[in-house]
Parts: structure tokens; sequence; C-alpha cells
């Protein structure tokens, strides 16, 4: 890597962390540039070579998010290689909880510390319309035992909020092993994990 690229990425990494570190403390909307340029360590001029304001420096660290996201299900061949829907869940889980793992600390952030109230419903929205065509490929009809938009929204309601849970945990299982967990409530329905004594 160029030894000018490097520093870029340090750069930006300063400022994505002092932006998390903020949002937490005092919410998006009561944060300043400055608290974030002194929080990394930077000059307000540097700030401003790479974002044009906080609001740019928050949609674009969420761009970044929503294009990983939506680059999941095209990596190694997930469409192709998928020959049944828990296959696709399979390989989608793997990849989505490891993903999000690693940006465990900004998601949180989003969802749970003052950030943008619109990161989860626009995180819904691109599972929604992703997990879709990928059903739809694999020519998966879903069943008319009651209106598809609320098949989804449990499906991708449910499958959000146990990942919210994952990562807010103090030690949050590894990745793998969550995925594991998602599969098991995904291919089993809440009441069949009632045991009789």
């Amino acid at each position: 890597m160029h030894q000018n690229d490097l520093k870029v990425r340090k750069t930006h990494t300063k400022i994505k962390r002092a932006l998390i570190e903020t949002i937490n403390e005092k919410g998006f909307g009561n944060l300043t540039v400055s608290d974030i340029t002194e929080r990394a360590g930077i000059n307000r001029g540097t700030f401003y070579i790479h974002y044009k304001g906080k609001q740019d420096l928050l949609e674009q660290l969420e761009e970044a998010i929503y294009s990983d996201i939506i680059q999941l299900f095209h990596d190694n061949g997930t469409i192709s290689s998928a020959t049944s829907y828990e296959d696709l869940n399979r390989q989608f889980f793997q990849k989505f909880s490891a993903y999000i793992y690693g940006e465990r600390d900004f998601i949180l952030a989003m969802v749970l510390g003052n950030g943008d109230p619109m990161f989860y419903h626009k995180i819904k929205q691109i599972l929604t319309r992703e997990l879709l065509k990928r059903i739809e490929y694999l020519g998966i009809k879903m069943s008319d035992e009651i209106p598809h938009e609320y098949i989804e929204e449990y499906a991708i309601g449910s499958m959000l909020n146990l990942s919210i849970y994952w990562l807010e945990k103090d030690n949050p299982e590894p990745p793998n092993e969550f995925a594991k967990i998602m599969m098991r409530t995904r291919t089993k329905a809440p009441l069949a994990f009632a045991v009789k004594e």
C-alpha cells in the first residue's frame, strides 16, 4: 500500500472512531465537527479535506455499510452456489454475522446511541429487497397463509433484532456461533423451542 494511502486510511479510522465515541456521549444532533477533530487528534482543515461536514461524514460511513451488505449477496457466488433456501440462509448468515461483528461499534452507535434513527430502517429495506431477489432466483414461493408483508416483517425484523441483541452483549458469541443460532431460528417456530418438563 502506498504511504499516502495508508495515512489517509489511518485518518479515516481516527475520524470514524471519534464520531462513534462522540455519538455515544452526546448524540449525533448535539456534536460538532470540533468535537470530532479534537477527539481524533486532527485539525479541522484535515477533516474538511475528506468531508464537507458531520452530515457528509455520517452519510459516507452509512453508505459504505449499505454497499457492503449488498455486496455480501454477490461475493463468492452466493447466488449461483446456493441450491436451496437453507443453503442461501447458511451462506448469508455466515457472511452477515462476520461483517456486522466487524462494524459492531458503528452499528450500535447508529441504532442505540442516538446516531441515525433511519439507519436501522434502511438496513431492513436492503435486506428485504436482496433476500427476496435470492428467494425468487431459487424459485421459492412464499405461502399465502398470511399476507407476504407480515412474513417479510417477521423474518427480517426478527433477524435484525436478534443481531442487535447479539452485538449489544458484553461478550457476544463468535460470529460463526451466532450464524448457527440464526439458522436455528429460521428453521424452527418459537413454540418449537418450548420443552415440556
